[in-house]
């Protein structure tokens, strides 16, 4: 077709072909064959193979050359760079030491293992998992929801698009957490939303800036079990004040329940999706934390009428999540073995935690920890004068990775740069005991 065999040009035999190539003779005749049978070659008796009259090349010439288009602005994912390291501390990494790798294979083997349906599954989520997971909050949350109250999604950001499709305009505005979760940040304006700052403190998000009148407040975005990043719980008062202002402004509130499961010195507080009030929130809840990232299943809980909506308006992009995956979960959370791999990763966590509270008491740097009484990280605070974004580019030359708070926040954010964001979960109590002194090393040469 580009033209270096013309019309009429006479082709060599199989056999010189086979030769000439070094290939079998068969090769080059199941070729020949394929291209006869496309009509770019002909036999003639006695004569031999040759092209077509039909193979000659058009080579068209374009107008323009093609671009692609977009309505919307190209948003880069804000996501850290990928580090290899063994110091890696970014927060909300699972540790798989003591993933149950036969018990979780067991569970998708048994569900491979069955005759597939030849339909599409529910858009809303298998329900065999949805009645998993509202069994699950029954027991783990205190939450009264129905199988028909969930909907199954690609992870907690997938849910977020889902929603802000659904309910956000030019006009409309997200109250969101500051410093807060930045992906989830450029989702709500992704679709146009205005955003505005719920400072946060050590009770959580402050709520009691909001505005008597919410006027085009759609949703707030808060995450009240453990705030990312700063990792403090919102506190009982907050939860119900932010309930009574969503409902006096006709708002929805997202809680994302990220690593909730992780609590370690304090007695559980009630979701807001399970306060009187409650049918305000949508509540978030994934796998990643709790089992491994790469499974991409999460879900959202909320007001029946609201939950169809995601997922008449979800099947027409992905449709569904897939079936095997969502089946073996169902599997795996209904044998109680989701539970056991929580309990076990809470008594881990709770040791990485302990030996990252005493290498930081032991470090004579001053540098104090807090936000630990709940999930996967912890926030240094830092000495007096001493930087953290300074104090981060510096680690990394040591080959340490960790971020400043003000890496959460917005461009115009106030907040103080006099925090790090310690991930604890993912690395071995050897390694946080070496992080720390290295950190502490830095902040000392620092202020020298």
């Amino acid at each position: 077709m580009d033209g270096s065999l013309m019309s009429g040009h006479r082709l060599p035999s199989t056999r010189i072909l086979a030769k000439e190539l070094d290939v079998a003779r068969g090769t080059v005749t199941a070729a020949v064959e394929a291209l006869i049978a496309e009509g770019l070659l002909e036999t003639r008796t006695g004569a031999g193979t040759f092209v077509t009259m039909e193979a000659s090349p058009e080579i068209a010439q374009p107008e323009r050359v093609l671009t692609v288009e977009t309505r919307q602005q190209r948003i880069v994912p804000d996501v850290d760079p990928r580090f290899d390291g063994p110091l890696n501390f970014q927060p909300c990494r699972p540790s798989m030491e003591a993933f149950p790798k036969q018990k979780w294979r067991r569970a998708v083997s048994d569900t491979a293992s069955q005759t597939p349906s030849i339909d599409y599954g529910d858009p809303q989520g298998e329900p065999a998992l949805r009645r998993a997971i509202a069994s699950y909050l029954c027991r783990a949350r205190g939450m009264d929801v129905d199988a028909s109250e969930i909907i199954v999604t690609n992870g907690a950001l997938h849910a977020m698009n889902i929603l802000a499709q659904l309910m956000l305009g030019p006009l409309d505005k997200v109250g969101f957490e500051e410093p807060g979760y930045p992906l989830a940040r450029q989702v709500f304006s992704r679709y146009g939303a205005g955003l505005f700052s719920l400072q946060v403190d050590g009770d959580g998000a402050v709520c009691e800036t909001l505005p008597e009148r919410g006027g085009n407040v759609r949703l707030l975005y808060v995450t009240p079990s453990h705030q990312f990043p700063t990792g403090a719980r919102l506190s009982l008062r907050r939860r119900q004040g932010l309930i009574n202002w969503a409902a006096r402004n006709g708002a929805l509130i997202i809680e994302d329940d990220y690593d909730g499961e992780f609590r370690f010195d304090i007695a559980p507080l009630p979701p807001m999706a399970a306060m009187k009030g409650g049918q305000n929130v949508i509540y978030f809840g994934t796998f990643s934390k709790t089992l491994f990232p790469g499974l991409r299943v999460g879900f959202a809980c909320g007001p029946a009428d609201l939950i169809a909506e995601m997922a008449i308006h979800r099947a027409t992009s992905d449709y569904q999540s897939g079936t095997i995956v969502q089946l073996a979960l169902g599997k795996f959370i209904q044998s109680g073995e989701f539970e056991k791999h929580i309990m076990r990763m809470r008594r881990i966590y709770g040791r990485k935690r302990k030996a990252l509270a005493d290498a930081i008491n032991l470090s004579a740097s001053d540098l104090k920890l807090q936000g630990t009484e709940s999930g996967l990280n912890g926030l240094i605070r830092l000495p007096a004068g001493v930087t953290a974004t300074m104090v981060a580019k510096l680690a990394r030359g040591k080959g340490v990775f960790i971020n400043s708070v003000r890496r959460y926040c917005s461009p115009e954010s106030c907040v103080s740069d006099d925090a790090l964001v310690f991930g604890y979960s993912a690395v071995s109590e050897a390694q946080i005991i070496q992080g720390v002194a290295c950190l502490a090393q830095i902040v000392r040469d620092y202020r020298q």
